[in-house]
């Protein structure tokens, strides 16, 4: 199915136009001479909300595929713990990388969490985002989607689209191709092979399933060490017998107790490396929860960010 647009609409009078169920809200400036021409992926139907509508990509909730069973919906998964979830899943055609880059996990973490925590067990999450995997303003935006639900302890993602190259057909036609997450029964892109780390079971060459409970892979030797956020998940809407409160998986509470103590002499001292990855990861995480509660813009939040790390 295609929507056709006059080209000089602006961006936002492109979205009402289409309803508000497309892929994308600002897809760029179309070719010269041409109409944007925007395909609908085959699940806009039954988008029932949508959490997140980026510039180029989205996080929806939808009714779950035909004849699927019920998901174990909803689940809290903390957007640290999740975030570090989605970094095991690799792509071993890009020597073994992320399939998701940091800019985009900056985009589609924090709305996947909020999703996830409202989603009911007869419904699916649906995600399109979208980056650029080399230096230079040239390089082409490239979307990922995937489809992602939680059952028998396990987060599900079913990939559609991987690293699909959406911008350079949009630059030379006014095209805008369809944002299709992934599908149970079959693959959406037949070519697509991933890989995961940390647990992960990989179901088909598109479907990953992650678990939280399995600790992080260990990271490299020279590689700055981290404590790793466990990622907890609570069955938002698990039954618990009474009188005893609900069953939840438990978060290790800090140590009590007395303050720390100095050191005593001769005990190794805290190198400056570590101190200076305690501040920097403090202040990013500062710089996130002003970006998250709306106190920064994305653009103001992006820049500082780069200062941050530049200072390092």
């Amino acid at each position: 199915m295609f929507v056709f647009v006059p080209r000089k609409l602006s961006a936002a009078l492109l979205l009402l136009a289409c309803g508000g169920a497309l892929a994308q809200s600002d897809p760029g400036t179309p070719p010269a001479g041409r109409d944007v021409r925007i395909e609908k992926d085959s699940a806009v139907g039954r988008v029932v909300a949508k959490v997140w509508d980026g510039r180029d990509g989205y996080v929806r909730i939808e009714s779950r595929e035909p004849g699927a069973p019920l998901n174990q919906h909803p689940v809290s998964i903390e957007p640290a713990a999740l975030r570090e979830l989605l970094t095991r899943v690799q792509l071993p055609a890009a020597h073994n990388e992320p399939v998701f880059n940091a800019a985009q996990l900056d985009e589609i973490v924090p709305p996947l969490s909020q999703a996830l925590a409202r989603v009911l067990p007869d419904q699916d999450i649906s995600i399109a985002v979208s980056g650029r995997f080399a230096l230079g303003g040239l390089v082409p935006r490239s979307v990922t989607t995937a489809r992602v639900f939680y059952i028998d302890g396990r987060v599900n993602l079913i990939f559609g689209l991987v690293r699909e190259d959406w911008e350079n057909t949009f630059r030379g036609s006014g095209r805008l191709i369809p944002f299709e997450p992934g599908k149970r029964a079959s693959m959406v892109t037949p070519q697509v092979k991933l890989a995961a780390v940390g647990g992960a079971v990989v179901r088909r060459g598109d479907w990953v399933q992650l678990d939280p409970a399995a600790p992080p892979p260990v990271a490299a030797p020279n590689a700055p060490s981290a404590a790793p956020t466990p990622a907890v998940v609570i069955p938002a809407q698990a039954p618990a017998p009474a009188p005893a409160p609900a069953a939840v998986v438990p978060v290790a509470p800090a140590a009590s107790g007395p303050a720390p103590q100095p050191a005593a002499p001769g005990a190794p001292a805290t190198t400056d490396g570590d101190a200076l990855y305690r501040q920097t990861s403090e202040r990013l995480k500062a710089l996130q929860k002003l970006r998250d509660s709306g106190a920064i813009t994305e653009e103001e939040y992006q820049q500082k960010r780069r200062e941050i790390l530049k200072g390092l």
